[in-house]
C-alpha cells in the first residue's frame, strides 16, 4: 500500500517546477529570436552578391563569346549609376551606350531592404569588351542593407571578388 501512494505522490510538476522551466525557456527563446532576426537580412544580402557575382561572371563570359556586355542601374538607365534594386544586362548593338528594350538580355532584382551602390573609378554602366576586359573600370559594388553587406571588388581586367563590408558603406 506504501508503494502505491509514492507513485501517486510523484506524479506530475509542481507549480514552482513548471515556472521555473517556463522561465528559463522564455530565456533561451529571447535569445535565439534575435539570432533569426538578424538571419533573414544577412541571407538576402548573401544571396543577392552570390546572384550579383554570377551576373558579372556571366556578362564578362559573353562579352568574349558574343561581343560587349553592359551591366546598367536598371532604375536610372546606363548614364547614371546610382542606389538601386534592378540592374540590366545586355549586348550594345548600336554602340550609344545605353540599353533599350531589345538590347536587355537579363535583368535582376534585389531582394527588399537590399540595395546595390556601385563605386567606380570612372565611367557609369559597367562595359565587357570582346576580350573579356572592363576598360579599367576598377570599383566595387556594395550590397547593403540595415543588418549586413558584401563587396563585389572588379579590378581593371574585368575580374570580380567577393568579400564582406560593412552596412554603413552603402550610404
Amino acid at each position: 500500500m506504501n508503494a502505491l501512494r509514492l507513485r501517486r505522490f510523484h506524479q506530475g510538476f509542481t507549480l514552482a517546477e513548471l515556472m521555473i522551466t517556463l522561465a528559463v525557456a522564455a530565456i533561451a527563446l529571447g535569445g535565439a529570436s534575435h539570432a533569426f532576426n538578424d538571419m533573414l537580412p544577412r541571407y538576402r544580402v548573401s544571396s543577392a552578391a552570390a546572384m550579383m557575382h554570377g551576373l558579372i561572371r556571366k556578362a564578362r563570359a559573353d562579352a568574349i563569346s558574343h561581343g560587349n556586355q553592359m551591366i546598367c542601374d536598371g532604375l536610372h538607365g546606363c548614364g547614371h549609376f546610382g542606389s538601386t534594386r534592378l540592374i540590366w544586362v545586355g549586348y550594345d548593338k548600336n554602340g550609344d551606350n545605353q540599353l533599350s528594350d531589345t538590347e536587355i538580355r537579363e535583368q535582376y532584382q534585389l531582394p527588399s531592404g537590399t540595395q546595390l551602390v556601385w563605386r567606380r573609378f570612372k565611367g557609369n554602366a559597367l562595359k565587357f569588351h570582346n576580350r573579356g576586359n572592363a576598360h579599367f573600370q576598377n570599383g566595387s559594388f556594395y550590397i547593403c542593407n540595415k543588418i549586413a553587406a558584401r563587396r563585389i571588388v572588379m579590378n581593371w581586367i574585368g575580374r570580380p571578388r567577393v568579400e564582406d563590408a560593412n552596412p554603413d558603406d552603402c550610404d
